[in-house]
């Protein structure tokens, strides 16, 4: 149980990261401010050994999120009625908002668009980009001109995305299991190797870590070749030896001190939020940590934590 709950901070702070802005066009007579966030990623500019590239991967069966925060501005007196889309390269045709968010003179609104990532076989095969389009259009009206632009009654605004992956079940796994597997073998080597008193259950978690380690080395080369059952069965070893490592230091000889756990927590979360490069320890995931571990009965710190 206690093992779980560390997990669960660490995923707390590590989902904070998964949300990130795309590229902004230039304005537009109707609008003073326009930008969107996109989330739902499981991993955000990652290099990935299969692609040979830097990538971010969706899983098949997720669902993509594209908010657009958009201002009017405050000297053009009429009506917004903005609506969005997002057209895959591998699709012929927009999906769409069903309805207008509508924005008055000066005022701003969110629309926000949801996107089912299909399961469709061969997706995985090759990374994707996708383009999204807002349109500012009389209600029930379509933008059927080329191009996107400003027509200066109407307009229409890009936005795109590129080297995106769109992961099958068990690649997904096995990209999230690595994930986990890897922040969690880097902390807990970390803390055991700076740790001048070494705590109880250390002896057993370091074999545990050797084992979760070549266990990890498997996935990736499995991955690597396009293994990905392989990788995920492999990856899933790996994260379990590097739970069990944490449980040993967690609850042989009465518990490791409160101050060691949480540094593992906040540095696994580090590394697997660094793999994604955005590091974003929000405010939110902290303040779940810092509830969880007020939660924890197992154990109690002998003295309280001071800064350096």
């Amino acid at each position: 149980m206690q093992r779980r709950k560390f997990a669960i901070a660490i995923l707390a702070i590590f989902l904070v990261g998964i949300v990130a802005p795309v590229s902004i066009p230039k304005g537009h007579a109707d609008d003073a401010q326009e930008s969107m966030n996109v989330s739902g990623f499981i991993n955000r500019d990652s290099y990935d050994n299969y692609y040979g590239t830097w990538v971010s991967g969706l899983a098949g069966g997720s669902t993509l999120s594209f908010t657009l925060y958009f201002v009017a501005t405050s000297y053009q007196n009429f009506q917004r009625n903005i609506t969005l889309g997002v057209k895959f390269d591998f699709m012929t045709s927009f999906v769409n908002t069903t309805t207008p968010t509508t924005v008055a003179e000066g005022q701003s609104n969110y629309v926000t668009l949801t996107y089912n990532v299909p399961t469709t076989p061969g997706l995985n095969l090759s990374p994707h980009s996708y383009i999204v389009e807002a349109w500012d259009l009389p209600i029930g009206g379509t933008w059927s001109l080329s191009g996107c632009y400003d027509t200066g009654i109407t307009s229409c605004r890009q936005f795109t995305g590129n080297n995106i992956v769109i992961y099958s079940g068990p690649q997904a796994s096995a990209i999230q299991n690595m994930q986990e597997a890897s922040g969690e073998i880097d902390a807990l080597s970390g803390i055991l190797s700076s740790t001048q008193q070494a705590p109880p259950g250390t002896s057993t978690a370091v074999a545990d870590l050797a084992a979760a380690s070549v266990q990890l080395s498997l996935a990736q080369d499995a991955y690597a070749r396009g293994d990905f059952n392989t990788a995920q069965t492999d990856s899933q070893n790996a994260l379990n030896q590097a739970n069990a490592a944490q449980s040993s230091l967690a609850t042989e000889g009465g518990g490791t001190d409160a101050a060691i756990m949480t540094s593992i927590w906040l540095t696994g979360a580090a590394v697997i939020m660094g793999g994604i490069g955005a590091l974003l320890l929000g405010f939110g995931g902290f303040k779940y940590l810092r509830g969880k571990t007020r939660a924890i009965s197992a154990y109690t710190p002998s003295t309280p934590a001071t800064k350096p």
